[in-house]
């Protein structure tokens, strides 16, 4: 898994993986350019609607705050596919699904598919009105696509996961602590890190031979 230099933007990461060109993006999600594909996980839509309903006073922010962060990457990148590995939404449907399913519409030449997530139950028919396809495994290239690390089977490629929205803890002078969201790369699987705003973290402890990239929103920073 070797580092690419002058590949991507000033800001991103170039990495090869499973024979792969990746470009790890500071907002979580990874450019394959070879497939035209970006890939990202876990954007948890709806999960403000969804406290809302119990009581507790979020507003709408951390939904629109992820769908702008996608709209300007796909602007930038003009993929021809987004691949999403599970839990798009949070959980039943409600009315945040509406601005997602205008952003599909905004982009409606693209490949929109869904690997199926634990919270995934988005009635099928909203997903083809959108133009989403929705699978729960998909074999591509070098690589396998599933929701959750623990799929991890022997007749997989690479295998690509979200689920565990992983974070790295980082220590600097005196006692002074920081957790930042992070791209997992082991011997034979990558977890991506959760893209939407409103979702939490699970602090990560790396094998020696690991990688762990941070993301700040701004950059990607080995570490």
């Amino acid at each position: 898994m070797a580092p690419l230099n002058g590949r991507g933007p000033a800001d991103a990461i170039a990495i090869e993986v499973a024979d792969a060109a990746l470009t790890l993006l500071p907002d979580g999600a990874v450019h394959w350019p070879d497939s035209d594909t970006l890939w990202l996980s876990d954007l948890h839509l709806g999960k403000a609607a969804h406290f809302r309903r119990h009581g507790v006073p979020i507003g709408s922010e951390p939904t629109m705050e992820t769908l702008h962060r996608l709209r300007e990457q796909i602007k930038a990148l003009v993929p021809r596919r987004v691949l999403m590995l599970g839990d798009l939404f949070h959980s039943d449907i409600n009315r945040e699904w509406d601005p997602f399913a205008g952003l599909c519409e905004e982009f409606r030449d693209l490949e929109w598919v869904l690997i199926r997530g634990n919270h995934d139950s988005i009635p099928e028919v909203l997903l083809r009105e959108s133009g989403i396809e929705q699978v729960d495994r998909l074999d591509e290239g070098g690589f396998t696509f599933t929701h959750d690390p623990a799929d991890l089977q022997s007749d997989f490629g690479y295998h690509v996961c979200g689920h565990v929205h992983p974070g790295i803890r980082l220590r600097g002078a005196g006692r002074q602590t920081m957790r930042l969201r992070c791209f997992h790369f082991g011997a034979a699987q990558a977890v991506m890190p959760a893209y939407g705003a409103f979702t939490g973290m699970h602090v990560v402890t790396p094998a020696a031979t690991d990688r762990v990239f941070a993301t700040t929103g701004e950059a990607v920073i080995e570490v």
